[in-house]
């Protein structure tokens, strides 16, 4: 494939920047599209867990990301009274914090720093239509500019409106019976490095964690049994959220009473992003737009990473971009596949117990998971950790 055109992103997030990264290093030119005026800070934390790790370290920005490690120093499980019912440390078996935990905006802004010398960002601006030609494809932007480019890739996330004007007839969701948000609440002086999770009744998951100096962030989910909703706005989505908090403990309540602060915060379906496809033409998906397992997977920021790694390589080495996507889909897609397996609409109940009793169950669970006897005979070692972060991807060596 001759190198003479550039490739257009769309998305400047987690896997359009690595993908940028990797087409550089191998001569390729690439412009990034995002429709922000500008990066956006803080966001939730991500893990960055597997294989990921691995393109992280051939990267090399595991120092610029332990930086800004949000230091989380494991999770407690609380009851509605804040009560601390175990407590998992991080490394523990079962505990949500990992090696690298970073918020996603500051991990797009060291993929940002690591780019932006060589790849051309053009934020505020998005793609309002696609043609493709014999030997490139058109794009036309929302100022009313026309650009050929040799390629696009479309990384803009789950609702990419991009990916719609393509791919929509190979695109499915595969709703999983809960709704999610995450946003960011003033940090109080009580707050510490701690992520702190509360099971409340009726089916409702509450986690804070650890942010900034001046934010705690909230995730939030749910069990609704319907996908859509009936006049959907920011105040119906609030009243969602406040009928979701209302008497699940002293957290709940934190977060109720700070619910007007509030201005940016994601809401909407936990669902899976399931394409039949990945490209079409000289159009790919990459990340979220093409698979998103869910962040309750903890696989979603690896998976972009492995995937922008792989998409960039088979392109510089197959002549025809056709082969190129084939490639890329084959070697990726079982990797997707078996992350999105670990969740389903059934496990997603279990996680939600919606009965006293049944929180009383699930307390005694995560006791138990957190007992030193389970914790000495099943905690991964050093070793086995090692392991399972080579053994989570077979890389392909595109030097």
């Amino acid at each position: 494939m001759e190198i003479t055109k550039k490739i257009l992103i769309c998305g400047s997030g987690i896997a359009g920047p690595t993908c940028a990264y990797w087409l550089h290093k191998y001569g390729y030119s690439t412009v990034i599209v995002e429709r922000a005026k500008a990066l956006r800070d803080g966001g939730q934390n991500v893990d960055i867990k597997g294989a990921g790790q691995h393109v992280i370290e051939m990267m090399a920005l595991s120092e610029q990301i332990e930086a800004k490690n949000t230091q989380e120093c494991g999770q407690k499980y609380l009851d509605a009274a804040g009560k601390v019912i175990a407590v998992l440390p991080k490394g523990a078996l079962g505990t949500l914090t990992n090696e690298f935990e970073i918020l996603r905006g500051d991990f797009a802004q060291v993929l940002f720093e690591s780019t932006k010398d060589h790849c051309e960002y053009r934020f505020g601006r998005f793609v309002t239509a696609l043609e493709e030609k014999e030997d490139g494809i058109s794009v036309t932007f929302d100022n009313g500019e026309t650009e050929d480019f040799e390629l696009v890739i479309c990384a803009e996330g789950m609702n990419s409106s991009t990916r719609d004007m393509v791919m929509a007839a190979h695109t499915s969701f595969r709703y999983l019976g809960a709704y999610m948000a995450f946003f960011k609440i003033p940090r109080r002086e009580e707050d510490d490095r701690w992520a702190y999770s509360v099971n409340g009744v009726g089916g409702t998951f509450i986690t804070l964690r650890p942010g900034n100096e001046e934010e705690t962030t909230v995730l939030i989910t749910f069990l609704r049994r319907d996908h859509a909703i009936t006049g959907d706005t920011p105040t119906m989505r609030k009243a969602l959220l406040r009928r979701a908090l209302e008497g699940r403990g002293s957290i709940a309540d934190r977060i109720n009473a700070d619910l007007d602060t509030v201005d940016d915060f994601y809401f909407g379906p936990m669902s899976q992003v399931r394409a039949s496809a990945w490209s079409k033409g000289r159009f790919v998906l990459l990340g979220d737009a093409a698979f998103c397992p869910t962040p309750f997977t903890g696989k979603g920021t690896a998976l972009a990473l492995v995937a922008a790694y792989v998409l960039a390589g088979e392109i510089s080495r197959n002549a025809d971009h056709s082969q190129a996507f084939a490639a890329y889909e084959r070697l990726v897609r079982p990797y997707v596949e078996a992350a999105q397996k670990q969740l389903t609409p059934r496990r997603i109940r279990m996680m939600h117990p919606k009965s006293g009793a049944g929180i009383g169950l699930t307390h005694l669970a995560q006791r138990l998971v957190a007992s030193q006897a389970v914790q000495r005979q099943f905690r991964p070692s050093a070793e086995k950790r090692a392991r399972e972060v080579a053994d989570d991807f077979v890389f392909v060596d595109y030097a």
